[in-house]
């Protein structure tokens, strides 16, 4: 007997974000390869990666099978709303997760994302940050990061933090309407955005006019409030554990404008997004595909 409608699981999927850090992506499908809810689409979004990325995708391929799907754009800049877009795409799911390749997710990220999947709701994230030899030793060793639990982290304090991302003790969860909403540090949206299709769509996704550092993640997060989304966070088994990396914030920061435009305007929809992409004949909507290039 078939499960009806009503009690079969919401698709969810999982779109990472990724550019020529090969060693990294393999640690965020490591852990994605041992989430406790196996019940997702894992797209790699490539914002134009050469063939180490691929290969890193190939490896992992039989471990995912058609869960697990490659799309890839040429390397003409940082075009990361554009990449997020193209992701989203390539899946019919009901549900999208938003995060940067440089973030492992814990263990149960999956089940944690999948419980805030709530009307009238979307998610941001929090996350630990490790020091440059905790990140060296994660990666040239494979340290199973996603499984450390609090205590394992305590050891750890002096390279990681902060830990309060891993503790019950922010209660403004999804859901708690009687709480504050949820805004994370720095407005910092990119390294985690969860939030129904619907709403995505409705909004156009991601701005593609976005290019270079920055702004893009509160663009969207903004207009989703417009259309009447609160903001939550999933817990602290959702906390990322972002691995350390040089920052590139440009001293111009071009689309610090374009985000000024947004926030002066009543707007809801992107100016370039999901629809404008679409229709250029970046991604029919149809469906995992095996690899996207274009």
């Amino acid at each position: 007997m078939k499960p009806s409608v009503a009690s079969s699981p919401a698709r969810l999927a999982i779109v990472v974000s990724t550019y020529e850090w090969p060693d990294a992506l393999a640690a965020v499908l490591r852990a994605f390869d041992e989430q406790s809810d196996r019940r997702f689409t894992l797209v790699v979004a490539d914002d134009g990666s050469g063939p180490d990325t691929a290969a890193v995708v190939d490896r992992w391929r039989p471990s995912f099978g058609e869960r697990l799907v490659h799309v890839r754009q040429p390397d003409e800049g940082f075009r990361l709303a554009r990449v997020l877009n193209l992701g989203a795409l390539t899946t019919e799911a009901d549900y999208l997760a938003f995060l940067h390749g440089e973030s492992i997710p814990r263990r149960h990220f999956v089940r944690a994302i999948r419980s805030c999947m709530k009307p009238g709701w979307f998610v941001a994230g929090r996350r630990v940050n490790m020091s440059p030899s905790l990140t060296e030793r994660v990666l040239d060793e494979q340290l199973p990061v996603h499984r450390w639990g609090l205590r394992r982290w305590l050891r750890a304090r002096r390279e990681a933090g902060p830990l309060v991302a891993l503790t019950r003790r922010d209660r403004r969860r999804v859901g708690a309407a009687a709480l504050p909403e949820f805004v994370p540090g720095n407005r910092s949206y990119g390294y985690l955005l969860g939030v129904d299709r619907r709403h995505f769509e409705q909004v156009n996704g991601y701005d593609t006019r976005f290019v270079g550092w920055g702004e893009e993640d509160v663009d969207i997060a903004l207009r989703l409030r417009r259309v009447g989304l609160r903001c939550g966070h999933a817990g602290p088994d959702a906390t990322l554990i972002h691995l350390w990396h040089d920052s590139d914030v440009p001293a111009e920061r071009p689309n610090w404008y374009l985000l000024q435009e947004t926030e002066r305007s009543e707007r809801v929809e992107a100016v370039e997004g999901l629809r404008e992409l679409a229709l250029a004949g970046q991604g029919s909507g149809t469906g995992p595909r095996p690899r996207v290039d274009g």
